[in-house]
């Protein structure tokens, strides 16, 4: 058994020591066991900045872990079973004997090298057997070991200690846990379990645990909370003295990764704070989000396409994921993407979404299924380094919905675009701003008030919306313009983009809401305009006349009409207009809100036109149908 990694069957029967033969035998294991426990080291666990008394193993004693598979639960099992070879102790685990020898290589022990443990230190691989009773099978086996090779009153440290417990059956758990801790105090051994128990880490109550443990010197969990391991003690005996319902966060250390317990300040610099995973610093990227730059940090790890990346990730912990989002990419893929890493791989994997040529209209919901960033188009790499730098030690906490088809569903949209009657105008908006409530999609509603000399219809030719779901209507004495899945302070950029006149020429002003309850009241009191004064409904007009459109009006940033004649084709806007800087007005093109910046926050007027007066929608304006300038009669 003191070779490195044997597997071991059906241990020998110990031999009986009444016998005449047997007790000069005795006496001299005795006079071992006295010179052993004097000078017999118990290596602590392998947690840096734990207290003393919540890290202490003891003789004759049973502790208990209980962690499922991670790498904490890897950090603090080998490397203190790695520290602990260089003194008499036994490591076993039910891993096969070269998967055994390999991990502890990684953590620094090559076992096939002569002199690398401690004389008396033991390395074996055990495993249940189907007809025996686990527990059985694995007290027989320290009794073997004790027999044989292992020091008195030495450690024995057990990984996978699951598989030879009754979890089913609480009775019967109760009692293998009482047998190991008889065995223990008897024999003066002391047992480290750590194992991963059915349900380790779900919310639920483990009353059977508690019985299981009830003989036990220590019990304490290794759990992960909100992307952050932590060490959850129920209770740890040192001494005389019992220490329990001590919570502590872990840290890995970046050199070596060893598990720290974390502080939240650092000294000197922010490496002494810890990582939270020992891939934090790992960057996973998508071929398709770096096509146009030609230098990538070397770190990095490239792979062909979003779907490379996400099979890369698929057990990561808080590494960094780089996805693509372009024009030919779809957004539910994207989405089921997005939301199958978060939920696999835990609220540390820092999730980034980089755009391409094309700006993402439903930001929110990428956001809201679990990506950690949304990185604009035509953002420099160096920018994009210092995101995902910037992401380091940061987890995930927003609350995610279980089915990503329902927040997807939030965002879809009617084919209706551009102008709809006024009843089906509310019907489409409400309808909308309720899907739109699952992950807090923001849209924007507009009543511009119009100048007595302008007709509906001369507001409505002036206004070309080509998104799917902006939609526009008339009634009474103002135009309502509903723009989706856009935000308040992009209301500007895009009312100045879709209306081919100067706003000034067309309303006298405005009033905007983007809360979806401001929203829901205001279509309220548009439904009882339109059901006292009916506004004629303008579809079969502005079908006519789409095919005989007027010339185009340039405006320029201060809101001047350049006419046709004078318009260049590309008219550039002068630098530092807000929210939309640089970028050139093309006359018959409609940009998306999000191609221009966000500008900063803007007052529920706006700044193009002037507030409305909200005692004026009191009066009961009628139907401005009349139109100034039409080529045809006016038809309903």
């Amino acid at each position: 058994m003191n070779d490195p990694a044997r597997e071991s069957g059906h241990p020998a029967a110990r031999p009986p020591a009444t016998t005449p033969a047997a007790q000069p035998a005795a006496a001299v294991r005795d006079t071992r066991r006295s010179l052993f426990s004097r000078l017999a080291r118990r290596e602590p666990l392998a947690i840096d900045g734990l207290p003393a008394s919540l890290a202490m193993l003891g003789a004759g004693q049973v502790h208990v872990v209980y962690a499922g598979a991670s790498p904490a639960r890897d950090a603090l099992f080998w490397q203190t079973a790695a520290a602990a070879l260089a003194h008499p102790a036994t490591v076993l685990s039910t891993r096969d004997a070269a998967s055994l020898a390999a991990t502890l290589r990684d953590h620094g022990v090559d076992i096939d090298r002569p002199g690398s443990t401690h004389a008396w230190a033991n390395v074996c691989s055990l495993r249940p057997l189907a007809d025996r009773d686990g527990v059985q099978v694995l007290i027989e086996a320290l009794s073997a070991l004790a027999d044989q090779c292992a020091a008195p009153e030495s450690q024995f440290f057990i990984e996978g200690a699951e598989a030879f417990f009754n979890w089913q059956d609480a009775a019967a758990l109760a009692g293998q846990g009482a047998q190991l801790a008889s065995w223990c105090a008897q024999h003066r051994y002391g047992v480290l379990m750590v194992a991963a128990p059915p349900g380790v880490g779900d919310d639920r109550e483990h009353p059977e645990l508690a019985a299981f443990q009830a003989r036990f010197a220590g019990a304490a969990q290794l759990l992960q909370v909100q992307g952050q391991y932590h060490w959850e003690v129920a209770f740890w005996r040192a001494g005389d003295a019992v220490h329990g319902s001590q919570t502590l966060p872990l840290r890995f250390a970046a050199a070596d990764h060893r598990l720290t317990v974390s502080g939240g300040t650092f000294e000197s610099e922010i490496g002494e704070a810890g990582l939270l995973a020992p891939d934090e610093g790992r960057v996973i990227v998508s071929r398709d989000a770096m096509l146009h730059e030609r230098v990538l940090p070397p770190a990095w790890q490239i792979v062909d396409d979003n779907e490379a990346a996400v099979a890369a990730a698929r057990t990561s912990v808080a590494a960094t994921v780089i996805l693509d989002f372009s024009a030919n990419r779809e957004l539910e893929t994207l989405a089921e993407q997005v939301h199958t890493l978060r939920l696999q791989c835990g609220e540390a994997l820092k999730i980034i979404v980089r755009e391409d040529a094309v700006a993402m209209r439903y930001e929110s919901l990428i956001l809201n299924l679990g990506a950690n960033r949304v990185i604009a188009r035509q953002t420099p790499l160096a920018q994009v380094e210092a995101i995902v730098e910037s992401l380091h030690g940061q987890v995930y906490s927003r609350p995610m919905p279980a089915d990503y088809r329902a927040a997807l569903a939030a965002v879809m949209h009617g084919e209706e675009t551009g102008y709809v009657g006024a009843a089906r105008f509310i019907e489409l908006v409400r309808s909308a701003v309720e899907r739109s409530r699952v992950i807090q999609l923001p849209s924007v509603l507009i009543r511009l008030a119009l100048m007595p000399e302008v007709a509906h219809v001369d507001a409505l030719t002036a206004c070309h919306l080509r998104r799917a779901g902006d939609i526009v209507t008339a009634s009474g004495d103002s135009l309502y313009v509903f723009f989706f899945a856009c935000r308040l302070s992009d209301a500007d950029a895009v009312c100045q983009r879709v209306f081919q006149r100067p706003l000034a020429e067309l309303f006298q002003g405005e009033e905007r809401y983007g809360d979806g309850r401001a929203i829901t009241d205001t279509l309220d009191i548009l439904a009882e305009e339109i059901e006292t004064t009916p506004p004629p409904d303008y579809s079969g007009w502005l079908a006519l006349n789409a095919a005989q459109p007027a010339a185009a009006i340039a405006v320029l940033p201060g809101g001047q009409a350049v006419p046709p004649a004078a318009t260049p084709e590309v008219v550039p806007l002068a630098p530092g207009v807000p929210g939309v800087p640089g970028v050139p007005v093309v006359p018959g093109v409609v940009m998306p809100p999000e191609s221009a910046e966000p500008a900063a926050a803007a007052p529920m007027n706006g700044s193009l036109l002037p507030a409305l007066d909200t005692a004026a929608r009191n009066d009961k304006a009628k139907p401005r149908a009349v139109p100034q300038r039409a080529p045809l009669p006016l038809k309903a």
